[in-house]
């Protein structure tokens, strides 16, 4: 359940008022993630370290009436509320600092008080253009397009980095100065670092799959609208999966059963494209979506190949050197466009016919050695400090900043 529209403008009216009305809490710190709906990446993380904090008072701030309880039962009344009831009001105006992954828009009609810290954490890395770096042009955005970007970004007082190439493409991309760049790393990257899982066992996500031995994790990103070089008269309105002109399921069912083998298939959060015509060809092709496994480091840590093609993943995925293979379908065409040339910073096979896939997929499976300096040399690029501890990092930054 969802707070309805109407009551979310009426609470956005309160919270404009409460902060002059409420006293600051001196220990209060507010999070939330994608939209104020989820429960995931970096401000997870931070939520659930902060918990045991000897000063600070966390609570996590939700319109999904579902998870502010789940997380009441979990950790205690006092750490969550629903966003636009009195509880999350007045948590939110008394806040000295407030931690996001999007944009303003993750406290939703919410004003966001003037004396707290907004502390951006962002939900991946840049691998592709947007906000400011328009797509396939270098002209700023027009004049409503930049009030939008404002009142989105510029609120925005911290905005946390991993190195110093992910600062500058974060700050063109988002129009903020450097100076309000933070190189901590970020926290939901920790884990990838820091645990030790147990050899890749399906039924742990999928009860109804076979046994395996590896898996091998598909994550494209999402296309409002675009054009496929493999089909070009046919409007995409997501990505395009196995977009080969030899596709032949059967035959990835095959290379699955013989290399003992899961391939987990994980649409955007926005794609909403049904993917039962390749979940059925074979109990070894499993669904990996948000709804099903929300946390994607669980999946990255036992990975042993990622398939992308403009999705970031793939780097977190090289915390864990796990080799990337790419679908670059419509690269010429694709919608956004890239940060950073795409060939630059993509260190393993391109592929465009399923063949070509498999066969890189059985190199990946056996570490891909060849790509192994270029793996590093992206890593490096995109991490500044890979010792597992962002976050005590921020938390540290919280720290000298508040207390």
């Amino acid at each position: 359940m969802t707070t309805p529209y109407p009551l979310q403008w009426i609470a956005g009216l309160a919270s404009a008022v409460l902060p002059y009305i409420r006293p600051v809490h001196p220990h209060r710190v507010v999070l939330t993630s994608f939209h104020g709906d989820g429960y995931r990446g970096n401000t997870k993380v931070l939520f659930e370290h902060l918990i045991d904090h000897e000063t600070f008072e966390p609570v996590w701030l939700s319109r999904n009436h579902t998870l502010v309880q789940d997380l009441k039962d979990r950790f205690g009344p006092e750490h969550a509320a629903k966003a636009h009831f009195p509880a999350g009001l007045t948590a939110l105006a008394e806040a000295r600092a407030l931690f996001l992954t999007h944009g303003t828009s993750d406290y939703p009609f919410l004003f966001l008080p003037r004396h707290a810290l907004r502390i951006q954490t962002y939900h991946g890395l840049p691998t592709k253009r947007g906000e400011y770096l328009r797509p396939h042009a270098d002209d700023p955005p027009n004049w409503m397009h930049r009030q939008i970007l404002k009142y989105r970004f510029e609120p925005i007082t911290h905005f946390l980095s991993s190195s110093s190439q992910v600062t500058d493409v974060f700050s063109a991309r988002f129009g903020l100065p450097k100076a309000r760049f933070v190189e901590t790393g970020f926290p939901s990257y920790d884990a990838l670092m820091n645990r030790t899982v147990p050899p890749f066992n399906a039924h742990d996500f999928w009860p109804n799959a076979p046994a395996a031995e590896s898996l091998i994790l598909y994550a494209p990103t999402f296309r409002k609208v675009g054009q496929s070089d493999t089909f070009p008269y046919r409007t995409l309105l997501s990505a395009e999966w196995f977009p080969f002109e030899d596709l032949n399921i059967e035959h990835i069912a095959q290379f699955l059963d013989e290399h003992q083998a899961i391939l987990a298939l994980r649409p955007h959060p926005n794609e909403q494209t049904s993917l039962k015509r390749f979940t059925s060809a074979s109990p070894r092709i499993v669904y990996a979506g948000q709804e099903a496994i929300e946390d994607v480091n669980e999946l990255i840590l036992r990975a042993h190949a990622i398939i992308t093609d403009y999705s970031g993943i793939y780097i977190e995925g090289l915390l864990k050197d796990v080799p990337p293979v790419f679908v670059p379908y419509d690269q010429a065409t694709y919608e956004r466009g890239f940060a950073i040339p795409y060939e630059e910073v993509t260190p393993g096979p391109k592929v465009h016919r399923q063949q070509t896939l498999l066969t890189a997929l059985e190199e990946a499976l056996q570490g891909a050695p060849t790509y192994e300096e270029e793996r590093k040399r992206v890593r490096d690029l995109f991490f500044a400090e890979t010792d597992g501890r962002s976050t005590e990092r921020v938390v540290q930054m919280l720290e000298d900043e508040l207390l």
